[in-house]
């Protein structure tokens, strides 16, 4: 080989060298347990038919017919029944009190219609009350509104919490009866010789 055969055979080597591509740059992270690293910029998307599922899943549903509140007819009777016997509670209430009130002025004539149906003598006098007569009687009136009241509290209560109520009513009348009798008792025992009518005649 001649020494223009070499030169030209550098200089074709020194051109090839230049214009190569360089080489690539060397990945520094870690080699993965499993499979490789995806390359740069690239980033997965589920198939098309995954997508379809997933949108449709996640739109909220139609919403349909409202369901009828189980129970609302009970409680509509229970309302009207409980406001019923809550309106006749006070007009109970009130008569009570009123007869408390007027029991001294017509115990006289009380106590005789019950010597007439018991057989024995009424005292040559008026029915005379005894003096804790008053207290009895406001004690008595004060009850029985106050026991309206609380079963009027109590219903309403009951009535917003969507619970049975028309028997709060009835069991506070109950009650008002049983104190008014057992306070009408004492009025019409205050007065000893009437005391003795109303006891009988073994008394």
């Amino acid at each position: 080989m001649s020494q223009d055969e070499a030169a030209r055979n550098e200089a074709a080597h020194g051109a090839g060298a230049e214009g190569a591509p360089p080489p690539p740059p060397r990945d520094e992270r870690p080699r993965p347990q499993y499979g490789e690293y995806a390359p740069e910029g690239w980033s997965w998307q589920p198939p098309a038919e995954q997508r379809t599922d997933a949108a449709a899943s996640a739109a909220p549903a139609a919403p349909g017919p409202a369901a009828p509140a189980v129970g609302a007819g009970v409680r509509r009777g229970d309302a009207i029944a409980t406001i019923i016997l809550l309106v006749l509670g006070l007009f109970g209430a009130a008569y009570n009190a009123l007869l408390l009130n007027l029991l001294p002025t017509v115990a006289t004539e009380t106590f005789r219609q019950t010597a007439e149906m018991l057989g024995t003598e009424v005292p040559g006098r008026d029915f005379v009350p005894g003096v804790q007569v008053p207290t009895l009687i406001l004690v008595g009136t004060v009850l029985q509104l106050a026991l309206w009241g609380i079963a009027l509290a109590w219903s309403l209560r009951r009535l917003r919490a969507r619970r049975l109520a028309f028997w709060v009513p009835l069991l506070m009348g109950a009650l008002a009866f049983v104190v008014f009798y057992a306070l009408m008792a004492q009025i019409l025992l205050s007065d000893p010789e009437y005391a003795r009518v109303l006891m009988g005649p073994g008394a």
